[in-house]
């Protein structure tokens, strides 16, 4: 047989073996998107995942996203994709409108949005817009309550009692006023810790969905603990070294140890990344040392809180070399130099204030 028998196949297979048939390219497939609807401005309440353009988004069953909210419209917007990796908002028969960032849009008026982008609908239903093309962000790391963070959550009240027990009993002037002062501390200090913990749940609750509440039960009674092993740590040392300074800056050092615990709330009960946290407790923390320095100098002409030994620790516990009595003199009398310096500063000042109020 001969392709002359069959002519017909001559218009068909290629002359040579090597030749090639070209075959036309498959239409490109619209790019997928991803409508987030957000609420309280962080929370996700719903995800809609979008393959077709174009997209509505309405009151009205017929839409391709439908919202319940009254001041949104039966058809609000329609989304476009003009082509891939670029979108458009078409505001439809609205009588709120739309607000892109700081511009306000009107029925009939159409933008471009691009992903990562906010747009507000109505009174404030609030929606992302993400490419499927776009990378995913790092999966957030989550550990639930677990058996070993309720054993030390238990631990640290329990040390949180001993420790407040061995204070009151330092701080006792007279036999059986610990029995009587340490239940009324006790409560004070655990319905503290209730209220306190319940704020910072509320706050969890509102912005990320989750109350978090023996987390932040765990968070405060650990904060607590550290805070007053510190500040036994700071009094029992400057005793036993005699460095005064630690008993009198031991504030400073709890408030940022405060700060450290404010920062593990936040990072509980909010969405924020760590390192922004970390720069606006850390701006507070210094605002606020600053103001409590500036305040304790203009109203008692010094830095330090308390005077040295507020409370009286056992002798036995001193580890400083004693000090005789021609030292003991020296520095009573350079105390009661500063002392009459201060003194004549204060005198200085009501003179000033009395010719003031003369003028």
């Amino acid at each position: 047989m001969s392709q002359h028998d069959y002519p017909e196949l001559t218009d068909i297979a290629p002359e040579h073996e090597d030749a090639s048939i070209q075959v036309p390219a498959p239409a490109q497939e619209p790019e997928g998107a991803v409508l987030e609807l957000v609420e309280r401005g962080h929370r996700l309440a719903m995800a809609l995942p979008v393959y077709a353009w174009p997209c509505t988004i309405g009151r009205a069953a017929t839409n391709d996203l439908v919202l319940t909210d009254p001041s949104i419209g039966p058809s609000h917007v329609r989304l476009h994709q003009p082509e891939a990796g670029l979108y458009e908002v078409e505001v439809l028969d609205s009588t709120n409108g739309v607000w892109h960032g700081r511009r306000h849009y009107s029925a009939g008026e159409r933008f471009a949005w691009q992903p990562g982008q906010r747009l507000t609908l109505g009174r404030g239903v609030q929606l992302n817009l993400r490419s499927t093309a776009q990378p995913l962000p790092a999966t957030q790391r989550w550990r639930p309550f677990s058996r070993s963070q309720g054993l030390l959550t238990g631990s640290a009240l329990v040390l949180l009692v001993l420790l407040s027990a061995w204070t009151t009993w330092l701080g006792a002037t007279e036999t059986g006023a610990l029995a009587r002062q340490l239940p009324a501390i006790l409560l004070w200090m655990l319905g503290g810790l209730l209220v306190w913990t319940l704020g910072w749940s509320m706050m969890g609750k509102l912005f990320t969905g989750v109350t978090g509440f023996w987390r932040h039960v765990c968070i405060a009674s650990v904060g607590m603990v550290a805070m007053a092993l510190l500040d036994v740590l700071l009094s029992v040392t400057g005793f036993a070294m005699s460095w005064p300074l630690l008993s009198r800056f031991a504030s400073l050092a709890s408030f940022s140890l405060m700060a450290v615990v404010i920062w593990f709330h936040l990072r509980a009960a909010t969405l924020v990344s760590a390192r922004t946290l970390a720069l606006a407790v850390g701006g507070l923390l210094v605002l606020g040392i600053g103001a409590k320095l500036g305040l304790q100098w203009q109203t008692q002409k010094r830095l330090g809180d308390n005077l040295y030994m507020s409370t009286m620790l056992p002798p036995e516990w001193r580890l400083a070399p004693t000090t005789s009595v021609d030292q003991f003199m020296q520095g009573t009398d350079s105390m009661r130099e500063q002392l009459q310096n201060r003194s004549q500063l204060e005198k200085d000042d009501d003179e000033e204030g009395d010719d003031s109020g003369l003028d």
